[in-house]
């Protein structure tokens, strides 16, 4: 891989304005090609409603992905789009920001294309009833698939729905993630 090879970077956009940044990224690829964005990607996941309804919802909010040959124009460009608010890996005073490995877009690709086979709304079993060990404000350690080991605090549990709200720190910003409480494990001292 070459320097002049596109890679990846986190941007940070203004929460609910993601589509929008994505789509004038977007147009901006076609108005001029001296940027060298190659692709903006916008992480979505299907859910199923409890009515069974499609529903898709962001997997991070607040940012989104671009492929792009960070040269100055294109670092210029993205930074002065409307409701960026930066990119990931970039500690100001001009310096230009990280790349994250295409390993890590490759893990949310998988996990886009698992929630594409989702065909029924999952049924909570009535005889298997999680109780918690941990409350709020106590810190566990995260036992899923998309965020294996990594740990949080717990900010709210929903007995009824068998959840849990977690906030762990993801792309250096706190983030809250909603989970099924078997997916989350006390934090011990």
């Amino acid at each position: 891989m070459s320097i002049n090879d596109p890679k990846w970077y986190i941007v940070q956009v203004v929460s609910n304005h993601e589509q929008k940044v994505k789509e004038s990224l977007e147009n901006r690829i076609f108005d001029e090609e001296s940027f060298a964005i190659e692709e903006v990607f916008l992480p979505l996941e299907k859910k199923l409603t409890k009515t069974g309804k499609e529903k898709y919802k962001i997997i991070f909010p607040g940012y989104i992905f671009v492929k792009v040959i960070m040269s100055d124009a294109s670092w210029y460009v993205i930074r002065n789009t409307q409701y960026v608010t930066g990119i990931v890996g970039s500690s100001g005073q001009r310096t230009k920001p990280t790349p994250i490995p295409e390993k890590q877009i490759q893990t949310i690709l998988k996990r886009i294309e698992a929630s594409k086979d989702i065909t029924e709304v999952p049924v909570m079993d009535s005889h298997k009833v999680f109780k918690t060990n941990y409350e709020i404000g106590e810190w566990v350690i995260v036992n899923n698939e998309n965020f294996s080991e990594k740990e949080g605090k717990v900010i709210n549990i929903d007995l009824e729905n068998q959840n849990v709200t977690v906030e762990i720190d993801f792309f250096g910003r706190t983030t809250p993630i909603t989970l099924f409480i078997k997916d989350v494990v006390k934090k011990v001292k």
